[in-house]
């Protein structure tokens, strides 16, 4: 067999993704991951790969195959909260009715793969990695590049508070890239979709208690009486789930807060595209909700952003905490009409604005710092005399 080394120009690299789960911002984490590696190897060949075939407005995906992942020269799995192996107890409800696989292999079997260079950039690690413990020191010892998206993913992975890996490293959610690309896709959205100003979104997530619905039904009509801010309800997860009823669809919560509100509040079709939702985002006043992204979205643009779900997310603490606003981030829903307020006041704060825009473009220069730093290193791998290719 005649070696030959492979240039940048003619690179394979597999972006792996759940993208195909439905979910706003996994699916557009491939769709930008692949124009950022593409900016540094405008040459390359990048294949986009989900545990099913999947396709949006823009983009199509492989679907995920082992015995494919050495045709490359690098695969990355980039962004969301996928380290985790929560295949019985959450994924397989998520996925489709014909899809009968382990979802998790997307994240761990590859590894077993050892040729290309392989990396996670800007991933979540779930608690329950904890019980895990042998794919997680196979996971170290496998990957050529660790990137977590927070002190807590880092701290689950070393299983214990003042540990210290250097080889972990901790770099922004890709989030934080998303206004770069919602302003590009803005041309193709029209502006028919935007509500009238001032408008605020908010979206739930988890939370199917009639209790907790009626009670923020109730809230959210009593802020856009007093405030004269139109409440618009945001679908922003869509999946095609095993159950009728998912927590993983939640254009059905949505729909109950609507009714409870008597229909006085703005209730935003379901299945809308990536540009669609990300263009509502941008536009809003500030986002309340169970979405990490949708909160993220607007903080990308300098404007307020909260989360309040009854779960503890360890996630959202690290988005929120790493920005020193753990007011940010709330698990009581009795708290919902002072954060509601507070955020209502902080948007129309100046200096609030000035200094989270300030905040948001450092985050996007360390992702581009990051993501530099991870293309050099698999030009270098690929460039050794002992990871040669046909």
């Amino acid at each position: 067999m005649n070696l030959k080394y492979v240039s940048p120009e003619s690179f394979k690299i597999a972006v792996l993704s759940l993208a195909d789960i439905g979910n706003y911002g996994d699916m557009f984490f491939p769709f930008i991951f692949r124009a950022e590696l593409l900016r540094r190897f405008p040459n390359a060949k990048i294949d986009l790969i989900t545990n099913t075939e999947f396709a949006c407005s823009l983009y199509e995906t492989n679907k995920y195959e082992f015995n494919k992942m050495s045709d490359y020269n690098a695969i990355i799995l980039a962004g969301g909260e996928t380290i985790q192996r929560l295949d019985k107890e959450e994924w397989i409800d998520i996925y489709h009715k014909d899809f009968n696989g382990r979802p998790s292999d997307i994240v761990f079997e590859w590894l077993k793969q050892g040729g290309p260079y392989k990396a996670w950039f800007s991933v979540g690690v779930h608690p329950n990695m904890y019980n895990y413990r042998e794919d997680m020191l196979f996971a170290l010892r496998g990957l050529n590049y660790l990137a977590v998206r927070g002190e807590l993913s880092k701290k689950i992975i070393e299983t214990d508070i003042v540990l210290n890996y250097n080889n972990i490293r901790i770099v922004p959610d890709i989030g934080w890239l998303f206004s770069n690309y919602i302003d590009l896709l803005s041309a193709n959205v029209s502006n028919q979709i935007i509500p009238a100003s001032p408008y605020m979104v908010f979206q739930v997530l988890y939370e199917f208690d009639d209790e907790t619905l009626k009670y923020s039904a109730k809230t959210l009509l009593h802020f856009q009486n007093e405030t004269k801010v139109k409440v618009v309800l945001l679908p922003i997860v869509h999946t095609k789930s095993r159950k009728e009823v998912s927590t993983w669809n939640d254009h059905h919560a949505l729909s109950k807060i609507f009714d409870y509100s008597g229909g006085l509040l703005t209730l935003m079709p379901d299945g809308l595209g990536i540009a669609e939702t990300g263009i509502l985002l941008k536009c809003a006043k500030f986002f309340v909700g169970g979405s990490m992204h949708g909160a993220v979205t607007c903080l990308a643009y300098g404007k307020p952003g909260a989360n309040i779900l009854t779960w503890t997310a360890p996630k959202l603490q690290d988005l929120h905490g790493a920005r020193m606003r753990t007011d940010c981030f709330v698990n009581n829903w009795g708290k919902l009409p002072g954060l509601l307020n507070g955020l209502d006041d902080e948007a129309g704060n100046e200096s609030d604005n000035k200094h989270a825009l300030m905040y948001a473009d450092y985050m996007r220069y360390r992702l581009s710092v990051e993501i530099d730093n991870l293309c050099k290193e698999i030009t270098a791998y690929n460039s050794r005399g002992d990871v040669l290719y046909a």
